[in-house]
């Protein structure tokens, strides 16, 4: 038995295990932004996780291009990575990734415009009548103009976006991105070892 005759290796015990623990889990990519939450995980039930470059390496890819009638895959892909140039949106790099492996030449955007909740918006010159460009979600569509999206293809697993060209439904960008190698043991780790009963993703 060791008996301890100063409270001082108490008091500082918990404190240094917590920054070693917050240390320790940002090496491996997790960041923990309250510290008292560690305190609390022996009685964690339910863990919720954002899918996106948690679960998965957070780097989507262009995996389908469906464009509309009217309107070819080129032409549309050309269009819409004109404008992502100027976007921050994940699905920007994937886009302008896939129309630098076609070889297409990309056009000078202007009046460009991204809200957040809003999609992306803006005007290109020379490629067809109005030049205007905008890219959004299927739900944003379908409030607006429920007979247009009546002509996007069926909801698929995975990511998407949807192609607007001088306001006319023009293509569905459909991506994937990767889980990552060790997300399945992760996952398998959590619910037997700590009694973690469900997992929502």
């Amino acid at each position: 038995m060791l008996v301890v005759a100063t409270p001082c290796p108490l008091l500082i015990g918990i404190p240094v295990s917590i920054v070693g623990s917050v240390s320790l889990a940002a090496r491996r990519g997790i960041v923990i932004k309250d510290p008292s939450v560690l305190e609390r995980v022996p009685t964690c039930r339910t863990a919720l996780f954002d899918k996106t470059g948690t679960l998965t390496y957070g780097e989507p890819e262009l995996t389908e291009l469906l464009p509309a009638p009217g309107f070819s895959g080129e032409e549309v892909l050309a269009a819409v990575a004109s404008l992502e140039r100027y976007s921050r949106h994940p699905l920007a790099a994937a886009i302008l990734q896939a129309a630098q492996r076609r070889g297409l030449q990309l056009e000078d955007a202007r009046e460009v415009s991204e809200r957040p909740g809003e999609g992306l918006q803006g005007k290109i010159g020379g490629r067809f009548a109005g030049g205007a460009v905008e890219v959004t979600s299927r739900t944003k569509l379908a409030t607006r103009d429920p007979e247009q999206a009546r002509e996007v293809p069926p909801v698929q697993a995975g990511l998407e976006c949807i192609a607007l060209l001088d306001g006319r439904y023009a293509a569905t960008f459909r991506f994937r991105d990767r889980p990552r190698a060790d997300g399945g043991a992760f996952l398998d780790h959590l619910a037997p070892r700590h009694g973690i009963s469900r997992l929502m993703l």
